[in-house]
This record gives C-alpha cells, sequence and structure tokens, in this order.
C-alpha cells in the first residue's frame, strides 16, 4: 500500500511539473528580447530561452576559500548554494530514490577527479511525500571538497579546477523545475567564473 502512495505522489508530483511547464513555456518568439553583448552569461541565457523554465534560474554557485589562500591549493573547497526566496533544492542524500540530489562533481583538464564531498544535512521541510517529509537545502547550504593530496598535484599540474553541481529546484509548495548542473570553474587566488 505504502508503494502505491509514492507512484501516485511521483505521478502527481510529475504532472504538477508539466503543468507549471506549461505555463512557463513562452509561445511567442516575437517576444524574446535581444540581449546586449555586454551583458553575462546567466542573464543571456534567461532573455533568450524558449521552454521549461530551469533550476538554473533559480540557484548558482559560489565558492570561498576557507584558508584564505589559493583555492586550488587548498585542503577544503567550500561550495555554496545561492538559492532563491521560496525555493530549495534535493538534499544528498535524497530521501526518497526518485528525487534528484544534489550532487558536486569536479574535473581538471578534461578528466573526473574523485574529490570526496561532504554535504550538510538537510532541513526537514514541510512537503511530504506518502508519509515521508522531503529533506532540502535552503539558501547558503554550503558543500565540502576535501581533495586528497593525489587530487591536490592534478589541480596544481592543471591551474583550474572546473566544479559542477546538479541541482533540481523546487517551490515551498512542491513544483519542481527542471534540473540543472551549475559550472564554475576555479582558477588560482580562488577566481570562480560561471
Amino acid at each position: 500500500m505504502t508503494r502505491n502512495r509514492l507512484v501516485i505522489a511521483g505521478i502527481a508530483l510529475s504532472l504538477a511539473a508539466l503543468v507549471v511547464a506549461a505555463v512557463v513555456i513562452n509561445h511567442s518568439p516575437e517576444t524574446t528580447e535581444k540581449t546586449d553583448v555586454t551583458t553575462n552569461a546567466a542573464a543571456k541565457a534567461q532573455g533568450t530561452r524558449k521552454g521549461l523554465a530551469q533550476s538554473s534560474d533559480k540557484v548558482s554557485l559560489t565558492v570561498a576559500d576557507a584558508s584564505g589562500s589559493d583555492a586550488l591549493a587548498s585542503d577544503e573547497i567550500v561550495v555554496t548554494l545561492n538559492i532563491d526566496s521560496g525555493w530549495h533544492v534535493n538534499a544528498n542524500p535524497a530521501t526518497l530514490e526518485f528525487l534528484i540530489p544534489t550532487a558536486a562533481s569536479a574535473t581538471a583538464n578534461g578528466r573526473s577527479l574523485d574529490i570526496p564531498a561532504q554535504y550538510p544535512p538537510g532541513r526537514v521541510s514541510d512537503i511530504t511525500l506518502g508519509e515521508t517529509a522531503i529533506e532540502v537545502y535552503d539558501d547558503g547550504a554550503s558543500i565540502r571538497l576535501l581533495p586528497d593530496e593525489e587530487n591536490a598535484a592534478k589541480l596544481k599540474e592543471a591551474g583550474e579546477l572546473n566544479l559542477k553541481v546538479r541541482v533540481q529546484a523546487c517551490n515551498d509548495s512542491g513544483v519542481c523545475l527542471a534540473p540543472s548542473d551549475l559550472s564554475l570553474t576555479l582558477g588560482p587566488a580562488g577566481a570562480g567564473t560561471p
């Protein structure tokens, strides 16, 4: 009986997402505004994209170098989720198997790096599926990446670190947007660029 409830809840959530998507889709190409070449990439993508709203419309990343020195030489890289008010992302691990967890990954010189990540505990939200309350991250949640000596050597050689954080933003009513892979490149002195 509990499994049937979860399936029904999942179907209901999917249908709700489709209804929201239908409302958000821009059907008129004439209403798409032209953007100036100097406009930042995020604003440009938002102004010209057609289709489903994306989680990247509600979530962005910042990186703090906890040691105050070069981020690539640090033994801890802190990635902070900047989430719009009224929105959240799923915790890691996700509360239910079919939910998309927030997940960080890293590459250098096009090669995947297995850098351990410490995820914060999720906040138990008021949103429930069946009888299960969903755990989420709110604005300001931080993921800690802990490069070991081998990864630190690879980062030093590469001179940059490409971070990707997969998120699915949902509003406080439980309506979720399409997932997004948020990217950030770190170079010397912790300068992060999307």
